[in-house]
């Protein structure tokens, strides 16, 4: 998928797995959604997602509406990352 590098301007061609590992290696990925979503209960609703690891083994989803950054976090394993890294769903993914 093309992926926005925002930090050096150009654009480049990654898979997941590629999104994972620029993860590893310190960099921000951003999910813009192509709608909004709301968790099971009704709780939390965002339309973009902030992904990041803290030692390339625990990763940390932070949320945003509209603009705005939400409070709420979400922290994940690598195996986690099937079920709720979903870069192919976004409508645009850009590296921070």
């Amino acid at each position: 998928m093309i992926v926005k590098d925002v930090v050096n301007n150009v654009e480049v061609e990654l898979d997941r797995d590629g999104l994972i590992q620029k993860m590893k290696d310190g960099r921000q990925v951003d999910l813009i959604l192509k709608e909004k979503k709301t968790d099971d209960i009704g709780y939390l609703t965002w339309d973009m997602e902030q992904w990041s690891t803290v030692d390339g083994k625990r990763f940390i989803r932070t949320y945003q509406l509209e603009g705005r950054v939400l409070s709420e976090y979400t922290s994940h394993n690598i195996h986690d990352l099937k079920a709720y890294f979903l870069p192919d769903e976004a409508e645009s993914v850009q590296l921070s």
